[in-house]
Formats: structure tokens, C-alpha cells, sequence
């Protein structure tokens, strides 16, 4: 097994897992299921809208548990996805929907449709995972606590042969010994590979994470150290000659190619002909009140007061629009578009 860098910062010892692989192409669904966790970790990055609130999202779209199946059918056809994330909180609190909603996709997509769920493993049982995996689940990620972990791997392990598994944590700057060590455990029960996450600093955890002497880098999003950490894991399992896949993912990996990536896609197939799609996933288009005498006649070919993006030099008064596909066609900004020159 050897390490590569990947294009979009991820760092790999071993092989890319298949969810990860996905990730980075923006080709997964983010179905959050529930805010509620039985752990408190003090690197948490959830929102407070989010963090310990029985709430449901899929991706940015918050919906009532009834309509969770439709809109994760919408959701992966508006956004082009070939796959989905369980995530939380702790997606096994509510593990009969987990169930349903894997089987939804999987009989609407097909078994190809790749899968996986990130889970704490406090509430893992043998039931639970005989569930997921009948249910169609692809790939386990663990994140337990160490006093656990073994137990919890060793339920996992038993359907090892059905469901690809693995360990995820953060990258905790000098945190690398305990980091093999949890690699080392992961090694003994045949799991396939460890994500180490950069640590990520956000609003509800910076306090937390200042007071516990990690700094931000100059991203404002990252610590310092993170990356160094998880480097020195991977150093080590490969002088050991691990058979486990360790894979050290950036912040930028989550902002750039997980959401970037889909916003982007999906932006392109939900543009209308008068829109401009924007390297960030956004439209363009042009409303006016008055075109100029001359360029009256575009009108016919594009609905009532609007024109392409490009079509700006024909309005006499008018607005450039910025919107995002995947919020309702929000207005992002306004730019007044006044072609009119004033006398001399």
C-alpha cells in the first residue's frame, strides 16, 4: 500500500473508500436525521439549529419525518447523486427510519446507489446492524468513544462480509499516538480504513476548541496542527505496514467538493434559459423594466422581463439577479442595471 495526494487536498494511505470517493465528486445526498446524540464531544461542529434538536434535513431542506422519502427522491434527482449519507447527531437514534430511508433509495435508484452512515456506536446492537445491512446499507462509519470501541467493532465485524467498515474521527492536533492506536484497534477487526478529519473550528465550537489551546490557521476554518497529526498516523502505518486505508480529509474537501460540486451540478440542471450558472453553483439573469428601442425584440424569445445574463447591453432599466437553485431560487443580491446615460 503506498500514499498519495489527491487533487483536492485529501492525503491517502492505502484505497479511497467508496463513499469518500463519491464525496469528492459531490455525488452524495446529506441526509441528517436528527440533531439528538448521546455524546457531547467538545469538537462538535454542528449549528445550534442543529446540534441536540430531534430536527431532519436533507441536504439544505428541512422536512417533517413523513415526507423524508419523497424529498430524498427529490433531492438526489435535482442534484444528480449516486449516493447518500446518514449523519447526525446520531442517525441510530432513529434507526427504523434509517432502515426505511436506505431501502427507499435503494429500491428507487437501485443497489448501486451507494450508501453509508456515520454513527457514535453508543446505541449499536447486533439488531441494529442486521437492519441496516438488511436494509441495503454499503458502508459503516464509527465514531465511539475508546472504552467502547472494541465492543462496538466487534458486533460490526460480524457482517463484515456484507458492509464495508471503518473509523472516523478528527485529526486532534497532537493527538497522533492514540490515533494509531485507535488505527491499530481498527486493524485488528478486519475494518477497511480510518478517516481522519481536519479539526474544523466553527461557531458553536471555537470557544471550546480556544480554551482547550488549539489555534485557527489563517482559513478561519481549520487548527493548526490537524494536518501534521494525521500526516504522522500515516507515516507510522505505513512503516508498519498496515492493511488499513487511512485517509486524511481537509476542511476544504467538505466546502469545495462535497457541497461545491453539488451545488454546481445541480445549478446545471435546474437552470432556466435565460439563467448563467456561476463557478459556486449559483444563476444569473437579468430583470428589466425597459429595454432599449433597438433590442425591444429580443423579448419574445425569454418570458415576461427577463433575458439572459449575457443579453445585458439591451436594457434600458433593469437588475442583474443572483439566485441558488437549491434554496427556493432565493435572490442572493441585487445589482441595478441602469443603461440610461443622464444629459450633459
Amino acid at each position: 500500500m503506498n500514499t498519495r495526494s489527491l487533487p483536492t487536498g485529501s492525503i491517502v494511505y492505502g484505497r479511497l473508500p467508496p463513499g469518500c470517493k463519491l464525496c469528492q465528486e459531490g455525488l452524495k445526498t446529506i441526509i441528517f436525521l436528527t440533531g439528538l446524540c448521546p455524546l457531547s464531544c467538545f469538537y462538535c461542529p454542528l449549528s445550534t439549529f442543529r446540534k441536540n434538536r430531534d430536527v431532519t434535513f436533507v441536504n439544505e431542506v428541512q422536512v417533517d419525518e413523513s415526507n423524508l422519502d419523497r424529498t430524498a427522491v427529490l433531492e438526489v434527482l435535482r442534484s444528480a447523486s449516486r449516493g447518500a449519507s446518514l449523519t447526525g447527531g446520531e442517525p441510530l437514534v432513529k434507526v427504523e427510519t434509517a432502515s426505511r430511508i436506505i431501502r427507499s433509495l435503494k429500491d428507487t435508484f437501485g443497489e448501486k446507489f451507494h450508501i453509508h452512515l456515520y454513527t457514535s456506536a453508543v446505541p449499536l446492537t447486533n439488531r441494529s446492524v442486521e437492519k441496516l445491512v438488511d436494509s441495503g446499507l454499503d458502508e459503516l462509519r464509527i465514531h465511539a468513544p475508546r472504552d467502547i470501541l472494541e465492543e462496538k467493532l466487534r458486533i460490526a465485524s460480524e457482517y463484515k462480509d456484507k458492509l464495508l467498515i471503518g473509523l472516523e474521527y478528527p485529526a486532534l492536533p497532537g493527538n497522533s499516538e492514540r490515533l494509531f492506536e485507535l488505527a491499530e484497534t481498527a486493524e485488528k477487526y478486519e475494518a477497511a480504513f480510518m478517516n481522519l478529519n481536519e479539526l474544523e473550528f466553527t461557531e458553536t465550537n471555537s470557544s471550546s476548541l480556544l480554551l482547550r489551546g488549539y489555534k485557527m490557521r489563517k482559513d478561519y476554518r481549520s487548527a493548526m496542527g490537524s494536518k501534521e497529526t494525521a500526516l504522522d498516523v500515516i507515516r507510522r502505518a505505513e512503516e508498519k505496514g498496515l492493511n488499513l486505508t487511512i485517509h486524511f480529509c481537509p476542511v476544504r474537501v467538505k466546502d469545495y467538493q462535497q457541497t461545491g460540486l453539488r451545488y454546481y451540478r445541480a445549478a446545471n440542471l435546474l437552470a432556466r434559459p435565460y439563467q448563467l450558472v456561476t463557478d459556486d453553483g449559483t444563476t444569473l439573469e437579468v430583470t428589466y423594466t425597459e429595454l432599449k428601442q433597438e433590442k425591444k425584440h429580443i423579448a419574445e424569445y425569454y418570458r415576461s422581463s427577463q433575458i439572459h445574463f449575457f443579453l445585458m447591453d439591451a436594457v434600458k432599466q433593469g437588475k442583474i439577479v443572483e439566485r441558488s437553485p437549491l434554496l427556493n431560487w432565493m435572490s442572493l443580491e441585487e445589482t441595478p442595471l441602469d443603461q440610461e446615460k443622464p444629459e450633459a
